[in-house]
Order: structure tokens, then sequence, then C-alpha cells
């Protein structure tokens, strides 16, 4: 069965390249590619590709791991996407706020029918946007970047 997943978050995943330059819409095309392998629920590819939030890949995948048990066990099948805004914050740091409905594998919406959040993201040269940190955003306010979410700058 994990074959079957792995061949086609594969393929869904073909489209998904990294771009060569930090940009909004580059980061914004970052966040569309995640939420397939998202969907898929490929922890492998998220880990290595997308998340940045521990010190290793190996753990990166074991905490996704960890989560999509969780939320499989609850009855999480996948996450329809409304919106995503990005803005680029300078040379390698990005904001991007994401609106989206959980959805459990009986077709039921799973919590609340609307949910948003932000994402932090970072810019390595050599592996392009990285997710280095998630936030609750207010589902009932404009979609908007936070840019208070970046670190700040040491003079």
């Amino acid at each position: 069965m994990r074959t079957i997943i792995l061949a086609i978050s594969a393929a869904v995943l073909a489209a998904c390249t990294t771009s060569s330059v930090p940009t909004s819409q580059s980061a914004e095309d970052f966040m569309w590619c995640y939420t397939k392998a998202w969907n898929a629920h490929d922890t492998d590819t998220l880990g290595r590709e997308y998340w940045q939030l521990t010190d290793s890949v190996e753990t990166e995948i074991a905490r996704l791991e960890a989560t999509f048990e969780q939320m499989t066990a609850a009855g999480y099948e996948r996450s329809t996407i409304h919106e995503i805004l990005a803005c680029a914050a300078g040379d390698d740091m990005a904001v991007a706020h994401m609106r989206y409905t959980r959805y459990l594998s009986s077709g039921e919406v799973m919590g609340p029918e609307m949910r948003a959040t932000n994402y932090l993201l970072d810019w390595e040269d050599e592996r392009g946007w990285r997710i280095r940190g998630v936030f609750p955003a207010d589902v009932d306010a404009p979609p908007a970047c936070d840019l208070t979410l970046l670190p700040e700058k040491e003079a």
C-alpha cells in the first residue's frame, strides 16, 4: 500500500519544481506544492522538501508520521485549500497565509468549516523555500501576510 501511495505522490509532485529565485510568487508556488504532498500524506517528501522545524530530515519525517497517525486515527483524509497569499520579506524570508478546510474520510468537514494558518518560510540557496514556523491566523480577518512573524534582524 505504501508503494502505491509513494507512486501516486511522485506523479502528483512531479509538476512541482524548486524555484531558483526567492519571490512572493515562488513562495506561493512552494505552498501549493506543499499542499499536494500534504494531501498525499507523503511524509518523506514533506520532511525532505518542505519542513524544517527540527534538526534533521529523519526527525522531521518521524514528527510528520506521528502527526499523520494522529490525524488519520481521527478520520482525517485531506484538506481543500481555498486561498494562499505569500509575501516575500527581504532576500531570504516570506510569510504565507493559507485558508483551508479539513475533511474526514467520510466526506464530512473535520472541525471548523474554515481554518487559517500563517507559515514562516526561509530561503536557502541550495534548497529553496522551507517551512520554519507555523502560527494560527484569524479566519475572520481579511487574508494578509503577518510580517510581525519575521524574526528580528541582528544589527
